[in-house]
């Protein structure tokens, strides 16, 4: 046997007998007035003998072993090395991790000095000393009631002693528990008390409070104001159909408070307390500005007021500048819903998801049904194989809704919707500056794109700026980055917060601080694989070029090839049982997303002999002739890397071809006839292809369990079933069909 062996057995040998090791304690009751002396016997043994390879678990028992013992100097030392470890990677955190063994520790020197400093003046002075971040976390360390613990001790007291002795396991676990058993019976209800008054001292929370609106509806609102500074502020607007966990809001809320910002949360009608029905999208034109009126007349109120938030409570933000309220000096909109636009009807195709959508808005939001996936799946896959029409869903779900269906009655961009935002000369009149905010897959970008072109085109003196990086739907919304999406390990300088930059935005506008220096021009968009944010003037100074590609067979290809085509059939009668979710693409692949695959027609380009970003929305024109009256089609791009793998280069398109041309007016196609399909209200993406990449466009039909399903007839698609398949469509995409893909070439 070799010496390594040999060695490696000698390892075995001492880990096992140190973790088998029993140690000598005799089998006592909790309530016996010699507990204390025998635990404090088995814990002065502990600490002489307790080992741990991690760190930070050794110091966390070690901490609660020297409380145990009264060693309350090494307890504090302890404590502190615990913090420092934390210092870099959670820096508030650090400030106050084990603030309750702290107080406790320091209490108990108090009492043995004889000081005159109480449980009470001692909390005071480390609490006022925290930064609120760290304030913020404290109330989690309180959490416990009296008598927890005591179960775990008793067990062990109970099962894990034979022939008066423990195991090292056991040992230690009993000294754990006890130890903190005794710390919340001691300090708990006390500290739990003094953490309500010290809030209150700092902060005025006024919950449930309901204002009424010119026509008598009621709107329900909280606020939270810092009572450190005494002089009217400027106040921060967030406006919802949401409501969640209020503590949550509430502590987020008193960070921003912190800034100088009075911090307001209101929601729509027939939301929390408001006994109105529930109108989502209704009445957000008349019923924000009725709050920022409010606001403005509050004696905390400076009279200027801001706006943030992002999905719905983006869009409240652009219905409010409809009819700008004089007090509302700025917006950040992140991820808006343009409402008509691309929620709940993308380019005038519905979706099964405004159902789900709609039945977790209620009083207090539904977020248990809304998440719960198997259940939609299902009501899905029942639609798609039943093939009942689109209108009939809500009846899947468990019977008729009114919003759901008011909805459908307006499959053209009507006045309907036009009603609900800014439309057209409304935006001549927003004179305010703004900061939109969303993301390459963001499935709300074409909304936040719709308000900031309109924004630009209708009025030349816009005071509009744009951000936009790798980011989804919940990033844009939260301000809230990571290192990766969807299987994408995004460049390090987009990992940013977001949410720090809003608030550098509010102090340089409504408090006359500098602009945010992240900041540059106008569009602020990083470009993906360069690890650099970039800047423009307008979106329209972001490309200096165009990348024409015709759509010849399974080929791209940049000179027009002689007139050909290329014919596809589905056959919608034709339906496959399916459970699958469909939120599980990833960005970055080693095959391309394969669910519907066999209805999509692939075209793939010759690989690129330089590198160049692609930056801005794709366009394009399709020539097709059809053997129906209409068809939904979809397009995804993505760059196919010298390695192999895929990387989708932007969120899925898809459009109604017959409003193709206009999406206020419905013109069918005529059978048989070659028409000319516009390609636009694509989604916006930055990136930088590869030497030696190639792009593949993936063009095809709409047909599976997550779609409003067009089966071509001309009939208000809501309205067609599966009876109306009848022949397959017939597709033929003529080769003359292109996309122009705009670029940057130095």
């Amino acid at each position: 046997m070799n010496k390594k062996k040999i060695l490696l057995l000698i390892l075995l040998f001492f880990t096992t007998l140190y973790f088998s090791q029993n140690l000598y304690f005799k089998k006592i009751g909790l309530e016996n007035p010699e507990f204390e002396n025998k635990l404090l016997s088995l814990n002065r043994e502990l600490v002489s003998i307790y080992k741990e390879k991690d760190q930070i678990k050794y110091k966390d028992n070690l901490l609660r072993f020297q409380i145990n013992d009264k060693n309350y100097a090494g307890a504090l030392k302890t404590l502190y090395e615990i913090r420092e470890s934390f210092k870099t990677s959670y820096p508030f955190y650090a400030k106050m991790a084990g603030f309750q063994f702290e107080i406790f520790i320091l209490n108990e020197q108090s009492k043995e000095s004889k000081n005159i400093d109480s449980f009470e003046s001692i909390f005071r002075s480390k609490y006022t000393q925290l930064p609120l971040l760290s304030k913020n976390l404290i109330p989690e360390s309180y959490k416990y009631k009296e008598g927890y613990n005591i179960t775990e001790v008793k067990k062990i007291l109970k099962d894990s002693i034979f022939n008066d002795s423990i195991s090292l396991k056991n040992a230690v676990l009993l000294s754990r528990h006890y130890n903190y058993y005794k710390l919340i019976n001691q300090t708990f209800s006390t500290a739990k008390s003094l953490l309500k008054t010290l809030e209150k001292e700092e902060f005025l929370v006024k919950d449930s409070v309901i204002i009424k609106t010119k026509k008598e509806n009621e709107i329900t609102l909280y606020y939270v104001l810092d009572k450190k500074i005494k002089h009217p502020k400027p106040s921060i607007l967030h406006f919802s159909t949401y409501i969640g966990n209020n503590d949550y809001f509430i502590s987020a809320a008193k960070i921003n408070a912190d800034r100088g910002y009075n911090i307001i949360y209101a929601f729509s009608r027939g939301i929390y307390l408001s006994k109105d029905e529930i109108t989502p999208f209704e009445f957000e034109v008349e019923d924000v500005n009725e709050v920022i009126d409010w606001i403005s007349k509050q004696t905390w109120s400076n009279g200027k007021v801001g706006m943030i938030g992002g999905s719905y409570d983006g869009f409240s933000q652009w219905a409010a500048t409809k009819n700008l309220h004089p007090a509302l000096k700025t917006i950040i909109p992140s991820a808006s819903v343009g409402f008509g636009i691309d929620f709940p009807i993308y380019n005038n195709c519905f979706s099964p998801y405004m159902l789900r959508w709609l039945t977790h808005v209620k009083k207090e939001t539904d977020f248990e049904t809304f998440d719960n996936e198997k259940k939609w799946l299902s009501i899905y896959n029942k639609y798609y194989k039943t093939g009942i029409a689109f209108n009939k869903l809500d009846n899947l779900y468990g019977g008729t809704n009114h919003t759901f269906q008011k909805w459908l009655k307006h499959p053209s961009f009507d006045s309907y919707w036009q009603s609900k935002l800014p439309y057209k000369k409304d935006f001549t009149k927003i004179n305010i500056p703004i900061l939109t905010i969303t993301g390459y897959y963001d499935a709300d970008q074409r909304g936040a794109m719709y308000y900031y072109n309109n924004h630009l085109k209708y009025n030349k003196d816009a005071n509009h700026y744009f951000v936009i990086g790798p980011y989804g739907h919940s990033e844009a919304v939260s301000g809230i980055t990571s290192d990766k999406y969807k299987g994408y390990k995004i460049d390090s300088v987009a990992n940013i917060d977001l949410k720090e930059i809003s608030f550098q935005w509010f102090d340089y506008i409504l408090r006359g601080q500098e602009k945010p220096e992240f900041i540059k021009d106008k569009v602020n968009y990083q470009v993906m694989g360069t690890n650099k944010w970039k800047s423009a003037p307008s979106v329209d100074k972001i490309s200096n070029k165009k990348l024409k590609f015709f759509l010849n067979k399974t080929r791209l290809e940049k000179i027009k090839p002689s007139r050909d085509f290329i014919i596809q059939d589905i056959d919608f009668a034709k339906r496959k049982d399916t459970l699958q979710s469909f939120n599980d693409e990833k960005i970055l692949d080693s095959v391309i997303y394969k669910r519907d695959l066999i209805e999509k027609l692939v075209f793939e380009s010759e690989a690129f002999n330089d590198s160049f970003e692609i930056n801005g929305s794709f366009t394009g024109n399709l020539k097709a002739s059809i053997n129906k009256k209409d068809m939904d089609i979809t397009i995804n791009i993505y760059e196919k890397l010298p390695n192999g793998q895929y990387f989708k280069l932007t969120h899925e398109h898809f459009a109604r071809a017959s409003y193709s041309k206009d999406n206020t007016t419905r013109n069918l196609l005529k059978p048989n006839k070659i028409e000319t399909i516009p390609i636009k209200n694509t989604f916006f993406t930055s990136r930088k292809i590869e030497k030696g990449s190639k792009l593949i466009i993936l063009l095809g039909v709409r047909k599976s369990p997550d779609v409003q399903i067009n089966y071509g007839t001309g009939k208000d698609v809501s309205e067609e079933t599966i009876a109306d398949a009848k022949e397959p469509l017939e597709i033929k995409w003529y080769n003359d069909s292109y996309i122009e893909i705009p670029i940057s070439k130095e």
